[in-house]
């Protein structure tokens, strides 16, 4: 079993690879979107409200910390959305050689996991570049959460929807949820925006940047969020393949 989970993770690579703008967009997007943002704000602080404490941070350091979840989550729900689509062809002809289900499943997660992480890391790697986080594991593990949140909705969305339509949901669901409604700077958000997907991983996040070390609550929270978003994207994919 583990050597045919192994040759679909192989097909879908492959399949993945003859996308070259997405993977120029990979390693490309984490310095423009974060670089550009640490460069064009004024050599200033700003105080911020995180958990009840009030910090005062430089822009730059606040715009390279904010800017890392919102990178992350564009650019893994794309590699999710994009991984759904390339994969199809790959998955029926898998079908036809006798793969079940739960062994496309695996592959898909596994793969989907491994691109969000190594998305993840790009972007880590410019952000910490800017600045250095009050607690680094914690602001990795948070923003890997927010890349596997969205990697999931990506393929969730890749299910639903054609590819055009589904890039431009995983361009601007990011920046309405993360953006918008989870930046410390703007004005207090409304209730409902604490079912958003990025919520729990970006509170996480920034109180890992600029506080000793990241609410427990909100990682708990984050985590749990990935399970019920992976468990309904396992149930789609699954009722997808089995219908081809």
């Amino acid at each position: 079993m583990q050597r045919r989970i192994t040759t679909a993770v192989e097909m879908s690579v492959r399949e993945f690879a003859r996308t070259p703008v997405l993977i120029a967009l990979l390693a490309f997007l984490p310095v423009y979107i974060i670089g550009v943002f640490v460069w064009l704000v004024p050599d200033a602080t700003v105080p911020l409200t995180i958990d009840g404490t009030t910090v005062t941070v430089e822009m730059g350091a606040f715009a390279a910390a904010f800017m890392t979840p919102v990178t992350v989550a564009i650019l893994s729900g794309i590699v999710g959305l994009f991984l759904m689509q390339t994969s199809q062809m790959a998955d029926r002809r898998l079908r036809l050689a006798g793969y079940q289900a739960r062994e496309l499943v695996t592959a898909r997660v596994g793969l989907l996991t491994a691109g969000s992480v190594i998305v993840t890391g790009a972007s880590l790697a410019v952000a910490l570049f800017a600045f250095t986080p009050e607690n680094v594991v914690a602001f990795s593990i948070a923003a890997v959460l927010v890349g596997v949140t969205y990697g999931i909705l990506g393929v969730i969305v890749g299910i639903v929807l054609n590819r055009l339509s589904g890039v431009y949901v995983m361009l601007f669901a990011p920046m309405v949820d993360i953006l918008m409604f989870q930046n410390p700077l703007a004005t207090e958000s409304p209730t409902w925006t604490t079912v958003l997907p990025g919520h729990f991983a970006t509170n996480a996040l920034m109180d890992a940047a600029f506080t000793s070390g990241g609410n427990f609550n909100d990682f708990l929270a984050a985590s749990g969020y990935v399970l019920v978003l992976l468990s309904i994207g396992i149930i789609l994919f699954y009722r997808a393949t089995m219908s081809d």
